[in-house]
């Protein structure tokens, strides 16, 4: 074999690796959407995302509003380089037949690569083969080949696009209705009052299974299409940590907050026991998805937890709901609780470059308004302990 040959041959090889590979992550992005499956999209994804965390920490006015522009320009980098791995493959299989296999329909025929890049684009975007013709039958049903490998590419792109944005969709819907439902607070608080009804939480039946199929399906969408978790707005309620956060805390005050034999039915129910599970396999199964041990390593504030307990407490008593008769057990059992969770909402909020002020806003809301709880809290039957 003629060093010529060895050469054509190792480049018509290479050609077909990227072509593989780009076929491999479009099915495994689009056609079978888990995450971190793909061979080059979930590098990309977190590639550009570190890109952008970096941008948006230059000085520079407004600086960190770059991060929200990281998830629209992800679908098209991602298409820009799908298409670009065909053309390239596609072209490196067809530069050594350039003269032989293909030639120019008049005069002689150019054999330099971009002349390869040039029939490969026309070919892969269907507008035809231009002024270079195949002269087999192999470079014939190859060009016949490219031409629908591109038409399946901009038809699963847009496929994905339409399935991206419907997703996020779906996301942002259940992030305002959790946000709205507790009065623009993000206070689990304020949601559990909401499904008090006539005093034995009669709503809670219909409303927390409802909840929790958000939570199933905003968690399924989050594994079939990673790239929504680097769609990051700018308004904190929209943030996947503040959702987590709202649901987790409404079942771990459930269960630590209320009157165990008052509510024993709602307390014991299924339904809350879904919301915990479904809670905790938002924010942990995405933590393995998404997340470095570093970021899950990050210390918590359980300090301010037990000051949080006592004020819910003084509220869900202000709206005549029978809370636990030993505040400060419960207290220990919602710390409890909270430690198993907490630290994977804050690795959450660190890494889409969320404050946690940002994503707890409720709750130094309620440290200001500290003092006049405590007033509160004195005028009913059950003594708190004292807030420092």
């Amino acid at each position: 074999m003629s060093m010529k040959s060895f050469i054509s041959g190792f480049v018509q090889l290479t050609g077909l690796v990227i072509i593989l590979i780009s076929f491999v992550d479009i099915y495994m992005t689009v056609l079978y959407p888990r995450t971190g499956k793909g061979v080059i999209s979930s590098r990309l994804y977190k590639g550009t995302w570190r890109l952008f965390r970096g941008l948006s920490r230059l000085p520079i006015k407004g600086g960190k509003n770059v991060l929200s522009y990281c998830g629209p320009t992800l679908p098209v980098v991602i298409v820009v380089v799908w298409v670009s791995g065909f053309v390239l493959g596609f072209a490196l299989l067809i530069w050594p037949a350039l003269g032989s296999g293909i030639q120019a329909s008049q005069g002689k025929t150019p054999t330099d690569f971009s002349t390869a890049l040039y029939y490969s684009g026309y070919a892969l975007t269907t507008l035809g083969i231009g002024d270079l013709l195949p002269q087999t039958d192999v470079w014939q049903l190859i060009t016949i080949l490219e031409a629908a490998v591109g038409f399946t590419v901009i038809t699963a792109s847009l496929t994905y696009l339409l399935s991206i944005y419907t997703a996020l969709t779906q996301r942002n819907t259940f992030a305002l209705n959790l946000y709205h439902r507790s009065v623009r607070q993000a206070d689990a608080a304020v949601l559990l009052v909401g499904l008090k009804g006539q005093g034995r939480f009669e709503p809670a039946a219909q409303e927390i299974p409802t909840i929790i199929r958000e939570l199933l399906l905003i968690s399924e969408l989050h594994h079939a299409y990673p790239i929504l978790h680097y769609f990051r707005f700018q308004e904190p309620k929209y943030a996947l940590a503040r959702v987590a956060l709202i649901c987790l805390d409404l079942t771990t005050l459930i269960k630590t907050a209320l009157h165990p034999q008052a509510y024993a039915s709602l307390i014991n129910s299924s339904a809350v026991a879904g919301l915990e599970s479904s809670g905790l396999d938002l924010v942990f199964q995405l933590a393995d998805s998404f997340l470095s041990e570093r970021y899950l390593d990050q210390p918590t504030f359980s300090k301010d937890w037990r000051s949080r307990y006592y004020i819910a407490i003084a509220y869900l008593q202000q709206h005549d709901i029978e809370t636990v008769t030993d505040i400060q057990a419960g207290a220990d059992h919602y710390v409890k609780m909270r430690g198993q969770w907490n630290h994977a909402v804050i690795a959450f909020a660190q890494y889409m470059d969320y404050s946690w002020h940002d994503i707890t806003l409720f709750e130094d809301m309620q440290k200001a308004e500290l003092s006049a709880e405590q007033n509160s809290i004195k005028k009913t039957t059950t003594k708190l302990p004292f807030i420092k």
